[in-house]
This record gives C-alpha cells, structure tokens and sequence, in this order.
C-alpha cells in the first residue's frame, strides 16, 4: 500500500496483491494512519489487486467510515471484474468508479 498522489483536490492509494487476513494484520494500522487528518476525498486503487477476503472489506468498510467522518467522500478504481463482482455481491457496488 502507498499514496501515489496526495493533494488538496484527492488523496489516492495503491493497493497491490491480495487483501486477505495476512495483509490486513500487517497493514490495517498503517492504512487508517494514512487516513488520518485527511483534507480531501480519497481514492482506493485497486489495479494491483488478485483477491478482496473478509476481512479486507472490513477495512475498506471502516476506512469508509473514518472518511466519512471527516467529511469526505472515498472510492474505489480500477477493480478488475473479480474484485468489482465483490464489491456487487456484498451490496458495495456504488463505492466503484
């Protein structure tokens, strides 16, 4: 994971790999750092993604809150149709651009 473009108009980060429990236990602390203070609405790249488990939807769904919470708006891009049928299964589809 890491900010590929960071300004006043959109804060975007790259995700690579898979987003399963191994990544989130290593990553989830560092991924709601990032999101702390944030001062525009954020993008989730998911170019990079193979695979989206349980668990990596928890921490898009509270990043979501954290974002919302500060007064933003986050997205999720460039999910391949793996990811986005996902995304559609679980009732999350309007977070996909």
């Amino acid at each position: 994971m890491k900010v590929v473009e960071s300004d006043e108009k959109l804060v975007r980060i790259s995700f690579s790999g898979k987003l399963d429990s191994a990544y989130v236990s290593n990553n989830d602390i560092k991924f709601f750092a990032l999101l702390n203070g944030i001062e525009a609405p954020v993008v989730l790249d998911f170019l990079e993604v193979s695979f989206l488990g349980s668990l990596g939807i928890r921490m898009i769904l509270m990043g979501l809150k954290e974002v919302q919470r500060q007064g933003f708006t986050l997205k999720i891009a460039n999910a391949g149709p793996n990811i986005r049928n996902v995304f559609e299964m679980t009732s999350l589809g309007d977070l996909l651009i």
